[in-house]
């Protein structure tokens, strides 16, 4: 595998993490857990939601500010795609500070979840192109913040995570919501 593909695979392992962890929480939030494990379970899903979803931030303001000034300025769709998503991830810092102040770790993330489901999960942002055509292997290690250390830290934390769960319901499991 070459580096591009490792680090591609790599934040395609990331999302993917993340949407496992969103379906397991709404499976979560349905069950007949009781409050405090539902509690405990959604603070320790809201550390690696807010962890990952930091990290899709960075990444994804990464690729604004390395493909904007690289796209002509003739190029209307091109600019009204990055200013969508400019704009998408002003929301999404205003949802990840609720969810990292929520006093209540249930609602903090059943908010989060749904401003995911409502805002981030509707976007499918049409970038590729843009990365066929701009991008470099450079632009890649700058805009995908990944080394081995944030692998293994990103593996740690999503073990951790999934490990705070009860068996069948821990993310990736197959559990449909």
């Amino acid at each position: 595998m070459d580096e591009l593909a490792i680090l591609r695979d790599q934040v395609a392992t990331e999302r993917r993490h993340l949407a496992a962890l969103k379906q397991a929480c709404r499976a979560a939030l349905q069950s007949s857990t009781d409050a405090p494990g539902k509690a405990a379970l959604c603070r320790a899903a809201a550390a690696y939601l807010a962890y990952g979803g930091h990290r899709l931030l960075a990444q994804d303001q990464a690729h604004c500010l390395l493909l904007r000034p690289r796209v002509s300025r003739a190029d209307a769709a091109s600019h009204a795609l990055l200013d969508d998503l400019e704009s998408a991830l002003q929301r999404a810092r205003v949802a990840l500070q609720a969810l990292e102040s929520a006093t209540d770790p249930v609602a903090g993330v059943r908010d989060y979840l749904d401003f995911i489901d409502a805002v981030l999960g509707k976007r499918r942002h049409g970038l590729e192109a843009l990365f066929q055509m701009h991008y470099t292997i450079e632009d890649w290690r700058a805009a995908s913040f990944v080394d081995a250390d944030s692998i293994l830290e990103e593996r740690e934390r999503y073990a951790a995570v999934r490990g705070a769960f009860p068996a069948g319901l821990e993310p990736g499991a197959g559990v449909t919501a």
